[in-house]
């Protein structure tokens, strides 16, 4: 028997040292005292204002918003920032990245910005700037909703009371004058809306032309995503409600710019659509129905009577409940990681949880381990959802809980 290396002995002992050490940084950490888990029971949300103010100012300082977001409105154009904003844009216009967080909530509603978080998409129709998604988990959406909220309360509260509803049949003589209105005050130099659209000019430099064409929003569906109350308001005083984005109101009255509120939440129709909810059904049930689908008291062979991958706590901390083989079930949507109603489909809304997943603009793609859906067929559910996701609000006797959600 040939003699042990002195080389083997120490890489022997060395592995056994290690060895030891693991052993006791296991046990070491498994006595140590843990924080609460975000989501967890143990974990709880704020429960006030100033929870909500200091839980969010440390998330908002985590995932840097400040880069995008400004913390004050700009006192001149550009100022000099030492961050994202001096190299995503040109030195010679004004900043235009995203509003100061705290100006966000008095014009968008709570819903809205709870998805968008989740949901980031592009809002401005000549530009294809949005939020990056940051992948928050359910706990801190629902802390930074809470933030925002919580920074704009004394804004929110400045809001008029007139409130412009969206009628399924506006007026034709109203709309006739407020378009007037709209022409008056050349709104249509900035905003595209209806069949007014504008495409942005360029000059060599790459600049605009006309740079609020690039910035101002498309109009269609800001009855959507905006408070109308906040519409109204920002129409008559943009230097107040919108300090950072250069709108112009040349002596407006309050009561034109009611008209001019209402005239945008009413002047674009919905979309018509011949897709019906069947259809759309029809598609998820034979393309989701591997995971998404319910308990089954009499469940068919190979089917887990617990319900699906989709309806279980298979990938997450909550069991989502999420049903895709049931009109009830889709328009019931799934519950988030803090047991909470999230909703799968909202008309009118393009980032309408459902459509994100199938067309790969939120992940998991989905169908998930699965080739995606033809394009086809992605296309009739995105018109379907487009058009206002019509059909019936209660079937089978079972009530539609949370009720639909509305938004863009």
């Amino acid at each position: 028997m040939r003699g042990i290396k002195l080389s083997n002995v120490i890489i022997l002992v060395s592995g056994i040292a290690l060895c030891v050490l693991g052993v006791v940084l296991l046990i070491v950490d498994g006595t140590r005292e843990r924080g609460p888990v975000e989501g967890s029971p143990q974990a709880e949300l704020p429960k006030n204002k100033a929870e909500f103010l200091a839980a969010g100012e440390v998330l908002a300082k985590q995932h840097n918003c400040n880069f995008c977001h400004r913390t004050e409105a700009p006192k001149d154009h550009p100022p000099d920032r030492a961050n994202c904003q001096q190299c995503h844009q040109l030195r010679s216009r004004p900043e235009n990245l995203a509003p100061p967080l705290k100006h966000i909530a008095e014009r968008r509603p709570e819903e809205w910005i709870r998805r968008y978080l989740r949901y980031p998409y592009a809002i401005r129709g000549n530009s294809n700037d949005r939020m990056p998604d940051l992948s928050l988990s359910d706990f801190e959406i629902e802390v930074l909703t809470g933030y925002l909220v919580a920074l704009a309360d004394d804004r929110i509260n400045e809001l008029p009371a007139f409130k412009p509803q969206r009628e399924k049949e506006p007026d034709a003589s109203r709309l006739e004058g407020a378009a007037m209105l709209w022409d008056q005050y050349q709104c249509g130099t900035c905003h595209s809306l209806g069949a007014h659209t504008l495409t942005p000019r360029y000059q060599a430099n790459g600049l605009p032309v006309v740079q609020a064409q690039v910035f101002a929003p498309r109009l269609d569906t800001a009855f959507a995503r905006t408070r109308p109350e906040w519409l109204a308001a920002a129409i008559a005083d943009p230097a107040k409600w919108l300090p950072w984005a250069g709108m112009t109101a040349p002596g407006i009255s309050q009561d034109e710019a009611n008209e001019l509120a209402w005239y945008v939440i009413n002047a674009v129709p919905s979309p018509k659509t011949n897709v019906t909810h069947d259809e759309v059904m029809s598609i998820l049930m034979s393309r989701c129905n591997g995971c998404h689908y319910a308990p089954q008291e009499t469940a068919p062979e190979a089917t887990n009577p617990a319900g699906g991958a989709g309806w279980l706590d298979t990938w997450s901390a909550k069991a989502r409940k999420l049903d895709l083989v049931t009109y009830a079930g889709l328009r019931r949507g799934a519950v988030d990681d803090l047991g909470r109603p999230r909703p799968s489909v909202v008309p009118y809304a393009e980032n309408s949880p459902l459509l994100a997943h199938l067309e790969g603009r939120k992940q998991p793609h989905m169908p998930f381990g699965a080739n995606p859906l033809p394009a086809a067929e992605i296309a009739k559910i995105r018109e379907w959802i487009m058009a206002g996701a019509p059909g019936p609000e209660v079937k089978g006797g079972i009530q539609v809980n949370p009720p639909i959600e509305m938004g863009d």
